[in-house]
């Protein structure tokens, strides 16, 4: 079933972070290879053995820039004071992603032809909190 992305809403605390138009929750696992030359787990010699270790992502929000938004400003002020915030990522407006996050990029852009855009990357640090 497919679900309607407007109700999405991406927050530093409690406060929204408006003009943001799209972000991206790529969740990753780190797998680390224990094949042996024997064969490893159970596993037939040829064959390739994985065990999953540490979990993480990197989330990008991109839109407008807005100076006068809050929650934009609480973005950009934790940047330049190499601060952590707390990321509260709703993609259907409902189901939650809460992490706490260093702002490690933090890209405006301007073109003649359109707007405005700023371009977002956060860093997630410790675990995720699903809600």
């Amino acid at each position: 079933m497919a679900i309607a992305a407007y109700p999405a809403t991406i927050k530093s605390g409690s406060t929204v972070i408006n003009d943001i138009m799209t972000y991206d929750l790529p969740f990753k696992m780190d797998m680390v290879e224990t094949t042996a030359f024997s064969g490893s787990g159970g596993a037939a010699i040829g064959n390739k053995t994985y065990i999953p270790t540490l979990l993480g992502t990197q989330i990008k929000a991109s839109g407008s820039w807005n100076k006068a938004d809050t929650g934009q400003a609480a973005l950009e002020t934790a940047f330049f004071a190499r601060t952590t915030i707390s990321l509260v990522a709703s993609p259907n407006g409902t189901n939650t992603y809460s992490v706490s996050c260093y702002i490690s990029d933090y890209d405006v852009k301007t073109d003649v032809k359109g707007v405005v855009t700023a371009d977002f990357t956060l860093q997630t640090t410790g675990a995720v909190t699903l809600a």
